[in-house]
């Protein structure tokens, strides 16, 4: 059955960001969705307090490929989880961002694959879909209760057809990383960005990643790209937020296919600052102490940047036969002590409302995300990537009409989603 489930799921194409060479990069996948499956819920959650953990479980993460800073984080926390439960065995795997997605999902599928994984939220539409999550309706409100105190946004933003399927850990957005010794006051606005067009990078290219970093601008200029329906509601403000792109390129703004070629820029100089999210603060911060700050993105004449907010979190493979036992591991690796070390030392901003986030940098996203664009979940989502971010190639490198090229992506994606 899992196997037939799956089907939809190999059979679509898997968009990754250009992001992806950050273990949290929050690259788009655009698998096609199956049929909700049933499955059933997890069962209300004990708090970290509860009796000690034992047995083995196997757990997946991409941070090493981002870098230092979230992988030493990770197995810091990890190592404190193992030294409160001795009989816990935990096999911890690293696999390349850019594998994990596809890798999960082959696995699963056949009853394989880690007993859960940390990632952002990028398949868990389509994951839910097809059944290869563990359903954890049940444990909502133990999540925002005392001790997790997990927001609502970060709730809503792992919810799938009414169904939680994800114990969220940390939210993202993308905002401005800027040097201060190049840039001492933030570009504000798009007129701004203009102004310091030669100083400033932006992210994009096809795969889903451009379309992940242009979301933050549509909002600038009064767009957005779904409405209640599910139709694809782009012809307003959009083509606009394409054209400042445009013009911007025009204007000096240097364009990347892929987040870390835009860090090494800045880190050398070449660059002022760029859009990016908070998975790239730690390396940011050592290499640039005391230079780097965080801003949100462009501010426009339709409202402000409103980059998507969205978090990351704990998926438990609905075929582990160890699928309690990752859950209570899933809670103590978000317990507050813990947590903590991910927001001071690889910038993390936490999931939990009550924890306190001190770095100026890290505050910095958090305001991009009071702002930000809850990341939807709805099916029809999964084709925007590919036909938003084919439209950016089109424009950015080829100059194309934005208007011509947003219409052309509207329809193959209303095409697609049946609308």
């Amino acid at each position: 059955m899992k196997k037939l489930r799956f089907a939809p799921l190999v059979a679509g194409a898997v968009l990754l960001a250009s992001a992806c060479s950050s273990g949290a990069s929050p690259s788009p996948s655009a698998a096609s969705a199956a049929p909700p499956a049933s499955g059933g819920e997890a069962s209300a959650a004990a708090s970290p307090s509860a009796a000690a953990l034992s047995g083995t479980i196997t757990i997946w993460e991409a941070y090493g490929a981002s870098g230092s800073a979230e992988k030493a984080a990770f197995d810091k926390i990890v190592a404190n989880v193992k030294s409160a439960n001795s009989g816990l065995t935990v096999n911890v795997l690293d696999v390349p961002f850019n594998q994990l997605f596809n890798k999960f999902e082959t696995e699963a599928a056949s009853g394989g694959g880690p007993d859960l994984y940390i990632a952002p939220n990028d398949s868990l539409p389509s994951e839910a879909r097809a059944g290869l999550l563990k359903d954890l309706t049940s444990m909502a409100d133990t999540l925002k209760a005392a001790p997790y105190s997990i927001s609502d946004t970060a709730i809503t933003a792992d919810t799938v057809d009414g169904k939680l399927y994800a114990i969220p850990e940390s939210m993202k957005a993308v905002a401005l990383f800027y040097r201060t010794d190049q840039l001492p006051t933030a570009p504000a606005t798009t007129d701004d960005w203009k102004t310091n067009a030669s100083k400033l990078g932006w992210v994009y290219g096809a795969n889903g990643g451009g379309a992940y970093y242009a979301w933050g601008i549509y909002g600038a200029f009064g767009g957005k790209i779904l409405d209640d329906t599910g139709k694809c509601a782009a012809a307003t403000g959009v083509p606009d937020a394409l054209k400042w792109l445009q013009d911007m390129k025009a204007a000096g703004m240097k364009f990347y296919q892929n987040d870390n070629d835009a860090k090494a820029d800045l880190i050398s100089g070449k660059i002022g600052g760029f859009i990016d999210g908070p998975w790239q603060s730690g390396d940011l911060k050592k290499a640039l102490p005391g230079k780097i700050a965080v801003a949100p993105g462009p501010k426009g004449p339709g409202g402000d940047f409103q980059p998507m907010a969205a978090p990351d979190g704990y998926y438990i493979n609905d075929a582990s036969a160890n699928a309690d036992l990752a859950v209570q591991f899933a809670l103590q690796m978000i317990s507050a002590q813990n947590e903590q070390i991910f927001v001071d030392e690889a910038g993390h901003i936490p999931a939990n409302t009550t924890l306190t986030v001190k770095d100026p940098i890290d505050n910095g996203f958090a305001t991009a995300i009071k702002t930000g664009f809850a990341r939807p979940t709805a099916v029809e989502l999964n084709n925007y990537w590919g036909n938003f971010g084919n439209a950016l190639v089109a424009v950015i490198d080829k100059t194309a009409d934005p208007t011509a090229e947003v219409t052309k992506a509207c329809a193959a994606m209303d095409k697609a989603n049946k609308k």
